[in-house]
């Protein structure tokens, strides 16, 4: 559910999959393998059509990711690697993907005290997957959860849910310019700065792409020298190894954060949304703050841990940024979830 401030075309604004949002009776199309494949080729297919280029740099840089952990697990594994690698995960899905990503570039959960501070997540940002990728895919999500139309869930399967990241960024470049400008104002608390409607329909991507590059290459050298100056240029390898295996937990999350396959009943008194299959579960609850059922219910909540035991680290560090100054207010839906279910729970 996409609030009032962050609302924007819809589904007119993605590209329906090669095999379509629905079957006959109105369900979602589970793709099989080989349109899941097809799908994602097409995704990426950068030679035929320059628009997926955005796409098909993302996943080479995800691929790069991968040899670096490959080289790291087979040759330099080790307690101390495994340690580091463990916390450069958890604070990349945290900070990146939950604070940055999720609770305030697509949810506006929170608001930063000044335009800057936004600039120096969206200028450190190491994950390289554009901003706009991730929140306008997302937003329709909420509109259309686990209907026809939602970019990614459990229908898609692992393999097809994996693969959204690719083909969930094939942007309908035929909209007006009335709706383009719509779609980028509702992105622009980001700080990037936006194409043209021209160049929106020349590129497919709404962030200018030259700003892209000179931002992600700005983050790369960041980190790099961040490591060099501490004398610790040898982590370099497994720092790109927790950034692959960071985006490897981000792409299964869409689709076990909804139940997969199995679709797990809800558990009473621990999830409570009813529109979903989205699900409290520990392992993402504890690394990302992931409270997957608790967002489904409170989707503009900086806030996602309501019970006992769901910590949430990313509320924690929203609040800690409240105190230094760098975030101005923030939403917490505690006290209705506690008003709405205290007769239940």
């Amino acid at each position: 559910m996409a609030t009032e401030e962050n609302s924007h075309p819809g589904t007119r604004v993605m590209a329906e999959p090669l095999f379509g949002y629905a079957d006959e009776d109105g369900r979602p199309h589970t793709p099989t393998l080989q349109e899941a494949a097809a799908e994602w080729l097409d995704s990426v297919n950068f030679i035929d059509n320059p628009k997926r280029s955005p796409a098909a740099f993302n996943f080479v840089y995800h691929l790069a990711t991968g040899m670096f952990f490959a080289f790291v697990v087979l040759n330099q594994l080790g307690p101390l690697k495994v340690l580091f690698m463990g916390l450069c995960i958890s604070a990349l899905v945290t900070v990146y993907n939950t604070v940055w990503y999720h609770r305030y570039c697509s949810h506006q959960a929170f608001r930063f005290r000044k335009p800057i501070f936004s600039l120096l997540f969206l200028w450190t940002n190491p994950m390289v997957f554009r901003e706009e990728a991730y929140t306008v895919p997302h937003r329709v999500h909420h509109q259309l959860t686990e209907k026809a139309g939602d970019p990614y869930g459990p229908h898609l399967g692992w393999l097809g849910s994996y693969l959204a990241v690719e083909s969930s960024q094939k942007f309908n470049t035929d909209i007006s310019e009335k709706e383009y400008a719509s779609l980028a104002a509702s992105l622009g608390h980001i700080g990037f700065k936006a194409n043209s409607h021209t160049q929106f329909q020349a590129t497919g991507a709404i962030e200018n792409v030259v700003h892209y590059g000179l931002r992600v290459l700005f983050a790369q050298m960041f980190w790099i020298m961040i490591f060099v100056c501490l004398g610790s240029a040898s982590l370099i390898p497994a720092w790109y190894a927790s950034i692959f295996a960071a985006s490897f937990l981000i792409r299964d999350f869409n689709w076990h954060g909804h139940g997969g396959l199995f679709q797990r009943k809800k558990k009473p008194g621990w999830e409570f949304d009813t529109n979903s299959h989205a699900l409290n579960q520990r392992f993402y609850g504890f690394l990302a703050s992931e409270w997957h059922d608790n967002h489904h219910r409170y989707p503009g909540s900086a806030n996602n841990g309501f019970l006992p035991g769901q910590l949430d680290f990313a509320f924690l560090l929203i609040r800690l940024l409240r105190r230094m100054g760098v975030v101005s207010s923030y939403t917490d839906d505690l006290p209705q979830f506690e008003k709405e279910m205290a007769p239940t729970s």
